[in-house]
């Protein structure tokens, strides 16, 4: 791989623009200078082509291009990341959400270097939420747990992990754009998530993912949330769970394949007869994630 790799931010956008200036001026703060910007709208309403001249003036006086696209209808976070695939050049593909930002002007180069020292295939970091109202409560994607998991870098115990959760931060993600020619694009079977059964896809065949300790992305987030997923998001964590993930069951550990076929056959069961015998069925994945609920319940009353 040559030193002057070529990056593309894939920057997502859907009808909110506030936070789109803060996103482009991260980016093109960058001391890496070889990189190129596709801003891919997913058919907002709102969306006039205009307001991006501004951004594209700075980013042609700083040696960067900046590549607009817009979907005539809204299609989804899937179709909308793929459709910008179409349009990269760039050797290190990498995305960011509207409003969120690098971490430093160096983050880039550090991702480049990373790329050239372990030659990486991917290589993933850690994402910051700051809170709007307290900017000293903070938040860190990916969990202490799958951090410990990532540092450790087995592949095999990663590969389990997956089944039951999504082990990645995808704004902390970079891919070598020969990746998507290895594995295919993000499936658009799922209209909103398109990391977890893409991440899964690659540690199934064996790319060369490496973890890199430190923050990459922040987001803002408000401090409101009722805990519960939009109905989209939960119809793609099904259709995941349905069509990615279990055809594949056999290939995990005892406790991994209970653990999911415990949350499957239970969330596939509608009578309270069919959910008891699920639950008999599995008593042990029952009894631990009332462990869990306990500790979660613990650990929120420690915070307060």
């Amino acid at each position: 791989m040559k030193q002057d790799l070529l990056v593309t931010i894939i920057v997502l956008t859907y009808k909110d623009f506030s936070g789109l200036n803060k996103t482009v001026e991260a980016i093109l703060e960058q001391t890496y200078q070889n990189i190129e910007i596709i801003i891919s709208d997913d058919g907002s309403e709102n969306y006039q082509e205009d307001m991006f001249l501004p951004f594209q003036k700075k980013a042609e006086a700083e040696n960067k291009k900046i590549i607009l696209k817009h979907h005539a209808q809204n299609e989804g976070t899937v179709k909308n990341i793929n459709g910008a695939l179409e349009l990269a050049t760039g050797d290190i593909i990498g995305f960011l959400g509207c409003g969120d930002y690098y971490a430093s002007k160096e983050i880039i180069k550090e991702i480049v270097d990373e790329f050239l020292k372990k030659d990486a295939e991917v290589v993933t970091g850690k994402m910051k939420g700051i809170s709007l109202s307290n900017p000293q409560r903070t938040t860190c994607l990916p969990e202490k747990h799958l951090i410990k998991l990532l540092k450790e870098g087995n592949r095999d115990k990663i590969y389990r992990k997956m089944f039951n959760e999504n082990c990645f931060c995808a704004p902390a993600t970079f891919y070598k754009k020969d990746v998507y020619d290895k594995v295919g694009k993000y499936d658009e079977r799922m209209r909103l998530i398109e990391d977890y059964p893409f991440m899964f896809k690659l540690v199934r065949n064996h790319i060369k993912i490496v973890f890199m300790d430190r923050y990459v992305t922040i987001y803002l987030f408000d401090g409101v949330s009722s805990g519960k997923q939009s109905p989209a998001i939960c119809a793609d964590l099904e259709k995941i769970k349905k069509y990615v993930l279990l055809p594949h069951i056999e290939e995990c550990d005892r406790r991994s394949r209970r653990l999911f076929l415990y949350n499957y056959e239970r969330k596939n069961t509608k009578s309270v007869t069919e959910k008891l015998c699920v639950t008999i069925k599995y008593f042990d994945q029952f009894l631990y994630w009332q462990y869990k609920r306990v500790d979660g319940i613990c650990k929120a009353q420690r915070r307060k």
